[in-house]
């Protein structure tokens, strides 16, 4: 064996950052092939089969926007508030999703975790893949939504793709950090739904931030909330809507910053998975 190699590397030797991405970078069919074969799996039992796909995002939308609209009239100052909700709702969908699927990252592979070496930051990524998979034809119900409401496409629609990469490499962080503390802490994943149905009602999901607070100082300091600048950032791109200059600095640094800690964060517990 040539020792020389650069391929391997000692057990119980905790790899370089560079080396550590290569490996992820080798392995990354892993991360697509897996999650876009359980995501085609899902839901074959069923008559609709993968149409399900898209009638579940729908349903979710009809159902707030009958509750939130039509009867709880949240609307009132809000110009075409189907558009509104649709854009944030299934936007935060996609990263609830991401942070709850990584939360069981760990402990629902670990027969895999314990049989064969590789990278386990592969889990939580796939967990990334597989959700945006996922969440692409919630794209779909939520161009057509906002075209049937008069929110005709612009040239600002081009731009909820670098919002879309902002958002994946925000959900990664959000992944990995969470892979890691369920790993640790089992009953993350009951505690979690509540903390992120918290987060849903308090990112401006349902209502108009603007609307509802009067202290502009308030205002500036909520988009210290990733998901609200991510949200608000979207609604700007599909919907034309304010966006303030503290909204895409806070997408800046929330996706260029947050991705390389969470790593750090995952990889400082990673001989311990799987024990």
């Amino acid at each position: 064996m040539d020792v020389s190699d650069p391929t391997l590397h000692l057990l119980g030797v905790e790899r370089s950052s560079s080396g550590y991405l290569r490996d992820l970078w080798e392995r990354r069919e892993f991360a697509v092939v897996v999650p876009a074969n359980d995501i085609r799996a899902q839901n074959m039992d069923t008559l609709l089969g993968q149409m399900w796909h898209i009638l579940n995002p729908a349903a979710l939308v009809a159902v707030y926007w009958l509750v939130f609209d039509v009867l709880l009239k949240t609307s009132r100052g809000i110009d075409n508030y189907l558009g509104f909700l649709v854009v944030g709702i299934l936007f935060f969908q996609l990263t609830q999703r991401v942070i709850l699927d990584g939360a069981i990252a760990i402990p629902r592979n670990e027969g895999l975790i314990r049989s064969i070496q590789f990278p386990r930051a592969l889990l939580p990524i796939s967990s990334l893949t597989g959700q945006t998979i996922a969440f692409l034809p919630a794209l779909l119900v939520m161009a057509v939504t906002l075209c049937l409401t008069g929110a005709y496409p612009t040239w600002r629609w081009f731009m909820v793709i670098p919002v879309l990469v902002a958002q994946a490499l925000i959900n990664l962080a959000g992944g990995l950090v969470m892979a890691r503390l369920g790993a640790t802490v089992r009953d993350l994943r009951e505690i979690l739904p509540h903390l992120m149905r918290l987060l849903f009602y308090v990112s401006g999901i349902l209502f108009s931030v603007e609307r509802v607070i009067a202290n502009e100082t308030v205002v500036s300091l909520m988009a210290l909330n990733p998901i609200y600048s991510i949200v608000s950032a979207a609604r700007w791109s599909l919907l034309g809507a304010d966006a303030g200059s503290e909204i895409w600095l806070s997408l800046v640094l929330w996706s260029v910053i947050t991705p390389w800690f969470a790593l750090r964060f995952f990889r400082a517990h990673e001989h311990r998975y799987g024990a």
